[in-house]
């Protein structure tokens, strides 16, 4: 080979291996910017430039971009089927930029899964673990700041710990996501400082969690607690939770009769729930197979009227503009084919993070410590989701990322102590 040749593949790899180490990049401040909602439109521009590059190079180099998963069936089978009932809905529009935004959000899952794959020597997967921690750092800070500043106590929730430029609800989503990942952080490092760095994260992160007053988010955790023991066969001690979880109600009921945590316990939003979901399951009758149209708008597209007329209505009276829960949407917009596919994405999901876990290598495995980690950071979010709808947005590209990180890790991968001790320093 020529010298001129020589110099011109090498050049094109030093090209290549700069590209795929600024995708690599990229998906850590993608991954970064998921914690902050108001920069999604920017996070949004990033991806699509890091995806449009990614298929590009992939081209040039001839490499297959695409990743089979076990995923693939039900996703498609999903996307396909609500695709296919947008010409039904009440607002085809709206239902359509709806279900653009779900398939931009499983390119994020497939993206990260190249990434991943082209950079396994590299193991980027330890860097976005390490970009998560330091996330959900700076978000727990600036929640619990902003709710010391605004005048928040213990008393009562009269001021909630909120995400910057979101509210309450995407803040404790945000943790029922990431604590099971900071814990499994801490099961799998050896350096003190990066032990050090994971404990404060979920200290303020625990911390923020409670003083954000979101029941669903509490009951999320409670679900992950059990499905831990669960997994790890100890079901001897879910007596235990059980009797901790009733000890814990009793003792906030028995707060709110003495003038504290009133509110917290006040179960109004449960019964306009309640409500609002007997609306919409009226709308699964009358169209039962394609549904009234995908989007979590438009439960208050169908019930306009009767939402405006109970606007000056108590709380426990009115409609809720929209049905706060995420399979009720799936259901109602798209009938219930979608609601089957959908629960089959997640009974898949779940199944292949924990397929090959043995809890008697958990202690050896730092794959199978994220693996299970991850698991359970997707049961609590299904349960965020039966009384919101949270399936959007920078929550839903945190989900997806955390599937592909997840599904990426093989037990016999060195993401053990060392690795993330050489890796984080």
């Amino acid at each position: 080979m020529s010298s001129h040749a020589r110099e011109g593949s090498s050049s094109r790899f030093h090209a290549s291996t700069l590209i795929w180490q600024l995708q690599v990049y990229g998906l850590a401040g993608i991954t970064l910017l998921t914690f902050f909602p108001r920069l999604f439109r920017f996070q949004e521009h990033v991806f699509f430039l890091l995806f449009v590059v990614a298929i590009a190079v992939a081209w040039v180099e001839k490499v297959n971009p695409y990743v089979r998963t076990r995923l693939d069936i039900p996703l498609i089978a999903f996307v396909s089927w609500v695709l296919l009932t947008i010409p039904f809905a009440i607002d085809p529009a709206y239902s359509f930029s709806e279900w653009r935004k779900f398939v931009a959000s499983i390119l994020v899952f497939y993206w990260t899964m190249f990434v991943l794959r082209v950079r396994a020597d590299e193991e980027p997967a330890r860097k976005i673990l390490f970009v998560l921690v330091l996330g959900s750092f700076a978000l727990s800070i600036l929640a619990l700041e902003d709710f010391i500043l605004r005048g928040g106590s213990w008393r009562d929730r009269l001021v909630r710990a909120t995400a910057p430029s979101s509210d309450y609800n995407w803040l404790t989503t945000y943790f029922v996501l990431v604590i099971p990942i900071l814990i499994g952080w801490l099961l799998t490092q050896s350096s003190r400082a990066m032990r050090a760095v994971g404990l404060f994260s979920l200290a303020s992160s625990m911390v923020a969690q409670v003083a954000a007053y979101t029941r669903a988010g509490w009951v999320a955790h409670f679900i992950q607690a059990l499905g831990l023991l669960f997994i790890v066969r100890r079901r001897q001690l879910i007596v235990v939770v059980l009797i901790g979880a009733v000890l814990a109600g009793s003792l906030l009921i028995t707060l709110s009769l003495t003038g504290f945590q009133q509110q917290t316990t006040d179960p109004w939003t449960f019964s306009a729930r309640v409500k609002t979901w007997r609306l919409g399951l009226q709308q699964v009758v009358e169209h039962p197979i394609v549904g009234a149209g995908f989007g979590n708008d438009t439960f208050s597209k169908v019930y306009a009227a009767e939402i405006e007329a109970d606007k000056d209505k108590g709380p426990v009276e009115k409609i809720l503009p929209a049905l706060h829960n995420t399979f009720a949407m799936v259901l109602m917009g798209s009938g219930i084919p979608a609601l089957l596919l959908f629960v089959w994405i997640i009974v898949c999901a779940i199944r292949e993070l924990l397929a090959g876990v043995r809890v008697s290598d958990l202690r050896q495995s730092g794959p199978m410590v994220f693996r299970m980690a991850i698991a359970l950071a997707v049961i609590g979010f299904v349960v965020r989701n039966l009384f919101d709808y949270m399936f959007a947005g920078s929550l839903a590209t945190l989900f997806w990322i955390l599937m592909a990180i997840g599904l990426s890790l093989k037990a016999e991968q060195s993401l053990g102590r060392r690795g993330f001790e050489a890796s984080t320093h």
